[in-house]
């Protein structure tokens, strides 16, 4: 179980914690879009080896990792959502991971952990940090030459979410992603984030020269975002071929880019 340094430690995702189960991990829609990724974990990783995971929310990807013999270092900013993976943890007696009370930004706090054989981090996580450069020096120093970084953003640009919103005449939230900057989310009534979406090519730019970018796919281009999840639960074999579309269409040229997440194989390099 890990120890929180201060309870007084308060962070925006601790307003979803107790929900982000039932409203993402358990749901139709995230079933689908987790269970591409999970696919790419299972070809990355293998057992013996020791993988960082930033922004483990619930803990659910750490502990599928922990049951194919992966050990995990999991970090997350949010206390909430640390204790969630602990109870997690603990019920599925999974011993090789380890977790932390840290955000991505503070990264270099692992200095002394010795290296990892890998790194990844899941569903947008990443897009809330401010400063991606310093998280990509601290993976350079701390992953092996040849490591893998699997890094899932929100994608520059959802098809899904530009049709959806559109058709709900709601312009602002349909081409929000184009914004240039950072955009504030409501994530509850008195939770809010900043957002930044990052294209591939920035993406590749921000993380060199301690990572190559050796591939990216989508994941999510015709399975749609999880705020479509009740039409996905009257349409449940509409969304079952959205699923097996996705295995072929996302990782198209050109049109994997309209994806609602984007994930990318990042290699660290020998300086």
């Amino acid at each position: 179980m890990p120890t929180l340094q201060a309870e007084s430690i308060h962070a925006p995702f601790d307003a979803l914690a107790e929900r982000y189960d039932q409203e993402f991990t358990f749901s139709k829609i995230g079933q689908a879009q987790r269970a591409a990724v999970w696919q790419e974990l299972a070809r990355t990783f293998h057992p013996g080896d020791r993988v960082l995971e930033i922004g483990c929310g619930t803990g659910v990807d750490a502990c599928l990792l922990a049951e194919r013999g992966v050990k995990v270092v999991a970090c997350d900013s949010s206390p909430a959502m640390v204790e969630v993976a602990a109870r997690r943890v603990q019920e599925m007696a999974a011993n090789t991971v380890d977790l932390h009370l840290l955000a991505a930004e503070n990264l270099a706090a692992f200095d002394q952990e010795g290296s990892f054989d890998g790194a990844f981090s899941n569903f947008a996580g990443l897009n809330c940090v401010e400063d991606l450069r310093a998280v990509g020096e601290n993976l350079g120093r701390l992953l092996k030459p040849g490591a893998t970084a699997l890094l899932c953003f929100l994608g520059p640009c959802c098809l899904w979410e530009v049709c959806w919103y559109l058709l709900k005449a709601k312009p602002r939230k349909a081409f929000r992603r184009w914004h240039s900057g950072s955009i504030s989310a409501q994530l509850a009534p008195e939770a809010s984030v900043q957002v930044r979406y990052h294209s591939v090519r920035s993406l590749a730019r921000i993380f060199a020269p301690s990572f190559r970018l050796r591939s990216w796919g989508g994941i999510g281009l015709m399975i749609p975002p999880s705020y479509v999840e009740s039409v996905a639960r009257q349409f449940p074999s509409l969304l079952a071929f959205a699923a097996q579309s996705d295995r072929v269409l996302a990782r198209c040229p050109v049109i994997r880019g309209f994806s609602d997440h984007i994930l990318l194989k990042l290699e660290r390099i020998q300086l």
